[in-house]
């Protein structure tokens, strides 16, 4: 289980892309995916930077557009936050099928205008579960407690 933040999220950071109400998604990976830990692809800024992605082809399967998402100090932890609320990769009150492989773990990503070259890469994670298939049913996603991106306040 591990977590990785690309050289994108750093931009979008430092540039203030998630400050103000930030469009982030979740799209699930296959072994395909090629931005994994220690794939040379770790200073990928877009999702273009990747060699292959491989989302996960199950039929009925959507990404995640996650709602009510917040970038804040949380002055307990120290540390800068950023959280949204858990859902569910399926369409509304559907079953997503099984895929032609597991979902080895999840790409985030600042949505732009859906193209590959604008859309900022954020982080991986394979934390929570992973591998895993859908069995025509939903696959749900319960990000950490308190978010998925932790940066220390120093």
């Amino acid at each position: 289980m591990a977590d990785q933040i690309y050289k994108g999220g750093m931009v979008a950071l430092v540039q203030g892309l998630l400050e103000t109400t930030p469009d982030i998604r979740l799209m699930l990976v296959m072994s395909g995916f090629t931005g994994i830990f220690g794939g040379g692809e770790e200073d990928a800024v877009n999702l273009a930077d990747f060699a292959v992605i491989d989302e996960f082809d199950g039929i009925g399967y959507v990404q995640i557009d996650c709602t009510t998402v917040v970038f804040a100090y949380d002055a307990t932890a120290n540390e800068y936050q950023l959280t949204f609320d858990a859902d569910e990769f399926n369409v509304p009150a559907g079953s997503v099928a099984p895929g032609s492989d597991d979902a080895i773990g999840i790409l985030a990503y600042l949505y732009v205008d859906g193209t590959d070259a604008n859309d900022i890469a954020i982080g991986f994670t394979d934390s929570g579960g992973f591998p895993a298939n859908a069995a025509n049913g939903a696959i749900t996603y319960t990000p950490h407690v308190d978010g998925m991106l932790y940066l220390a306040a120093v």
